[in-house]
């Protein structure tokens, strides 16, 4: 599909300017308050991370009925650019939170991504990393070396529980949070802390370099480099067990996403960073067994070929979202398939380095 910018101009063009409004109906729109865009109730979100120094970090929208894209959303309902180098996206309760590592902010959006709030990290509390959010509450690993709670609402910084050295992605599970610390390849803990205390991190020794961690079927799982630069890495995927604090390596893969039952994993693997490999498997909570058959169906041949830097899942629907970068090379691409795996169509994702995905609805 050729790249569109047509702000759904073909589907419901009000008039000449930019006010545009949804063709679905919504018994409840009000999430569109504030915006220029009108956005339709089944919505799609893809973060292109940018380049670091470049200012250009980006949030496309799509649209999975029409296959229609509004690149650079944020500019356009804000008007005012996201900024440096965005990490990390989340939603809770209909809204999205983007974490901003080289801007150094987290920002609250509307669901048809308004600006509501932004908390601007200081110096001292670090460069922020990853989200997640319960009960009201939004926390946000820093470089520091902390974990920072904040209020959901209006990201007023409520508190800082110290973790390890570059804490990277984090999730809440059974009231505890749960982030892994990378120490930029020289830590190999992940930290545990207490919700209902939050005032100290348990610290449990893993592989070296851990990158991310996701709950899937009420179990957890964490990947990471397994090794400092320059040894190589291993890229191991291992499943965590909160109750005997160890863990099994279960595969090798550079990024995962979950939903149901099932762990998905992207395996990418390069040797000169021109030329990669990505295979696909899946690991199956309710049985403990890897299929390692890919879980893509008429997938293009190029993307076994290519630098896969995105995983997700549409929590909503089950439809699969895989990105590809070309760094400053040019903008990344977005592969879609539906919830059985079988391919829908590749669409350019309006920016350089697609890195997550959420979908509304």
């Amino acid at each position: 599909m050729n790249f569109r910018s047509l702000f759904f101009s073909t589907l419901c063009l009000l008039a000449v300017g930019t006010v545009f409004t949804a063709c679905e109906d919504d018994d409840d729109d009000s999430w569109n308050n504030g915006a220029t865009v009108a956005l339709p109730k089944n919505r799609v979100f893809i973060l292109n991370e940018g380049i670091y120094g470049k200012n250009n970090a980006s949030l496309t929208f799509y649209n999975p009925a029409t296959k229609e894209i509004v690149p650079d959303l944020f500019f356009s309902q804000n008007g005012y650019k996201l900024g440096d180098t965005a990490q990390d996206m989340i939603e809770y309760n209909g809204e999205l939170y983007i974490v901003m590592n080289g801007s150094n902010y987290i920002t609250r959006l509307s669901g048809a991504g308004v600006e509501l709030a932004r908390y601007e990290f200081t110096a001292e509390e670090g460069q922020p990393r990853y989200a997640t959010a319960d009960d009201g509450k939004v926390y946000v690993t820093l470089y520091s070396g902390n974990v920072a709670r904040l209020d959901a609402k209006t990201l007023n910084m409520e508190a800082m529980v110290k973790v390890g050295n570059n804490p990277e992605q984090i999730i809440e599970e059974d009231d505890k949070l749960y982030c892994v610390n990378s120490g930029w390849g020289y830590d190999n803990r992940l930290s545990i802390i207490d919700l209902k205390t939050f005032k100290e991190a348990e610290q449990v020794e893993i592989f070296a370099n851990p990158q991310r961690i996701v709950e899937c079927n009420d179990r957890i799982f964490i990947q990471g480099y397994g090794a400092a630069y320059p040894d190589p890495y291993t890229y191991p995927v291992a499943l965590f067990d909160p109750q005997t604090k160890t863990y099994t390596e279960i595969g090798r893969g550079t990024n995962m996403a979950a939903y149901g039952a099932l762990l998905y994993v992207a395996n990418t693997q390069t040797s000169d960073w021109e030329n990669f490999t990505t295979d696909f498997y899946t690991y199956d909570t309710r049985t403990g067994k890897v299929n390692s058959e890919s879980f893509l169906k008429n997938a293009p041949e190029e993307l076994s070929t290519g630098n896969v830097y995105m995983l997700d899942i549409n929590q909503e629907n089950g439809e699969i979202y895989v990105g590809v970068t070309y760094y400053e090379a040019g903008n990344g691409d977005i592969y879609r398939f539906k919830a059985d795996g079988t391919f829908v169509e590749k669409f350019e994702s309006g920016g350089q380095s697609p890195n997550a995905m959420v979908g509304l609805d």
